[in-house]
């Protein structure tokens, strides 16, 4: 992408971008942008990460995503639990867990947790699974299983799909954004690919010049054309806050032309 802007004998400047094969159109950019964002990371892999850091059966621990959330990084129960292994704010704080939200993070939260479980139940994995889901002290209390349907079942549940030779991550959750490839830096690489040094400097240029000359113009009293909606907005403000006038300008910062008609006579360049 190459921005070019000339002014001619009369003053008047034109602007003009020229595209490459990478971003030749708005439908180009994002097909690109889209193929960036596609370099995600394997939930199985994740899973065996989990499994070899902390000394898990790794069919154990997906089986338990099974049951709490079917895999889904977005899940959220009545209770309040989140992500794939469903942990609970207090449980997952205590475990490190920062993004419940974010795969990895909540995964290897998960692990961590069943397999201290699993060291205070002696590896006893029913007892373990019961905990998690019902608590430690209820399974304190009742020297085992407690005796509520809720986590009989998930206990039951989970240790059917380990006789059954476990569980299959369906496509649909097989490759998700996770640790240092959250959607944030996953987007900021990708525009990274897309835009050279060269592109970021012709943009700010150009947006410089634009602004001074905006600036100037504003110093000779010339108004620039507002449509009738920009100027309702300018006389709304006027009579309103600077939390007003710093929302309108930050809603159109990208048009230099707003941009000089927001700066106060102190911010000038």
């Amino acid at each position: 992408m190459k921005i070019t802007s000339v002014t001619d004998a009369n003053g008047v400047t034109t602007t003009t971008i020229d595209t490459d094969a990478v971003s030749g159109s708005s439908t180009d950019f994002s097909a690109h942008l889209n193929e960036q964002l596609k370099t995600t990371s394997s939930l199985e892999t994740i899973f065996e990460k989990a499994a070899k850091t902390y000394n898990v059966d790794v069919e154990l621990l997906k089986a338990m995503a099974k049951v709490e959330s079917d895999f889904d990084a977005n899940a959220t129960s009545k209770s309040g639990a989140m992500g794939i292994m469903q942990l609970m704010p207090e449980t997952a704080k205590g475990l490190g867990v920062t993004d419940a939200y974010d795969p990895e993070q909540n995964i290897m939260g998960g692990a961590k947790y069943i397999a201290s479980l699993l060291k205070k139940y002696d590896g006893n994995v029913s007892y373990a699974l019961a905990a998690y889901n019902a608590g430690s002290g209820n399974v304190d209390k009742y020297d085992g299983i407690p005796p509520f349907e809720e986590t009989q079942k998930y206990v039951t549940k989970i240790l059917g799909y380990l006789q059954n030779g476990g569980v299959e991550i369906t496509d649909q959750w097989a490759g998700v954004p996770s640790g240092a490839d959250t959607l944030k830096d996953q987007i900021t690489d990708a525009l990274k690919a897309l835009f050279t040094r060269e592109d970021y400097e012709d943009f700010l240029r150009l947006f410089l010049e634009r602004l001074s000359q905006r600036l100037e113009e504003k110093a000779a009293g010339i108004t620039p054309d507002l449509s009738d909606e920009d100027t309702k907005a300018d006389k709304t403000a006027a009579g309103s806050s600077d939390e007003s006038d710093a929302y309108i300008a930050f809603r159109n910062f990208g048009n230099t032309n707003r941009m000089a008609v927001y700066l106060k006579p102190s911010e000038k360049l």
